[in-house]
């Protein structure tokens, strides 16, 4: 056991002697650990711990205020229900990070959660059930947290799904050309310049408005969520480290994109990537079960451009790594993200030509 982990760990309000520390899960941002404690007569309590990547969180304590009140937050509202939720633990100073200082003088910061016993996550699944639970999970997120005060909330990552942002940085460096490989991929800009206006629909929505703004979970990949292991019910959302203020359109767009492609985004052959119609139903389903009617009429009707806006703003930003020499995202082999961004920008072409299913399905549904 790691004698300087169990010192730090034991600095938070924990129950029990430490009896083993394990690694767990394949998050690529912060290293995780499951504690699992010794109480008495053989009772066992289990912790979530980890070490936040400061790389990708630059203020670890205005990351944690956000997910401390929401999680009270919502723990106040199901706390009499058997439904578990997710916990910050307290250190033992009443904070909720404990701040250390390596054998070279960088700080590092820790958290702890409540382990919820007899979960699953799942990476990527085609199961319906799944698809609809996962769904149905991120949309009881935003339903939980329809009347949370906005003002409370902090911006963590600055333009996170500012599309319209992120178009304008794409112009830059195709004008900077820093790596000289512009002019290989020429046809992949000219698809994304073609869309600009797709750029600009939700935020300009928002910056007028029209659409407002909520709190919201801002990566509603599958595995963001805990589910029953035997029954493949959700259990609740994790991973709450982009919860921001933003359009429930964003999470949901983007978690039919991630949830309902029929081809992972590292995929080779850029042609074989679909968008699975009836993934897309289940999915919509178990949305719409928990925020029908929490939408707007608005709202409803720009829930299928979603998934498109989406699509384009993931492949411009694999193509803008790719044309700065992949400083952000992690690659296997030189053209990977060139790859991913071909991948995403034929899964847009895709879904832009399913659109008028998209809608009508969505309609279908609400006036059910």
């Amino acid at each position: 056991m790691n004698e300087n982990l169990k010192n730090i760990i034991s600095q938070f309000k924990i129950s029990g002697k430490i009896i083993s520390i394990e690694a767990h899960g394949n998050g690529i941002i912060n290293n995780t650990f499951v504690v699992t404690c010794e109480i008495n007569n053989k009772m066992y309590e289990k912790y979530l711990f980890q070490k936040i990547n400061t790389n990708a969180f630059k203020d670890p304590f205005r990351l944690m205020r956000n997910i401390e009140k929401v999680t009270n937050f919502i723990e106040n509202k199901i706390k009499s229900s058997k439904r578990p939720f997710l916990r910050v633990i307290l250190t033992k100073n009443n904070t909720c990070l404990y701040e250390h200082c390596d054998d070279f003088g960088n700080k590092e910061y820790y958290r702890a959660y409540n382990f919820i016993e007899d979960s699953s996550v799942y990476n990527k699944s085609t199961d319906p059930i799944i698809i609809y639970n996962a769904a149905k999970a991120f949309g009881n997120f935003q339903k939980m947290l329809i009347d949370y005060p906005i003002e409370d909330i902090e911006e963590t990552i600055p333009n996170f799904h500012n599309t319209k942002e992120r178009y304008k940085n794409f112009i830059k460096d195709i004008e900077c050309d820093i790596k000289k490989r512009v002019s290989t991929i020429t046809k992949e800009i000219e698809v994304i310049i073609k869309n600009q206006d797709k750029c600009n629909l939700l935020v300009d929505l928002l910056d007028k408005n029209i659409l407002k703004e909520r709190v919201i979970h801002n990566d509603t990949k599958i595995n963001n969520v805990l589910m029953n292991k035997n029954t493949n019910d959700f259990l609740t959302v994790i991973d709450l480290d982009t919860v921001m203020l933003g359009t429930p359109l964003y999470d949901y767009g983007d978690g039919v994109r991630s949830a309902c492609s029929a081809v992972i985004k590292n995929d080779q052959n850029p042609n074989s990537i679909t968008i699975d119609m009836e993934l897309f139903k289940y999915y919509t389903d178990g949305y719409l079960s928990e925020m029908a009617n929490y939408l707007s009429q608005v709202e409803i009707n720009y829930l299928a451009d979603s998934i498109l806006i989406m699509t384009l703003e993931l492949a411009i930003r694999f193509l803008n790594d790719y044309i700065n020499g992949d400083t952000y995202f992690k690659i296997d082999y030189p053209d990977h993200n060139l790859v991913r961004a071909r991948n995403q920008l034929n899964l847009f072409k895709e879904i832009e030509s399913k659109l008028p299913l998209m809608r009508e399905y969505i309609t279908e549904t609400i006036n059910k």
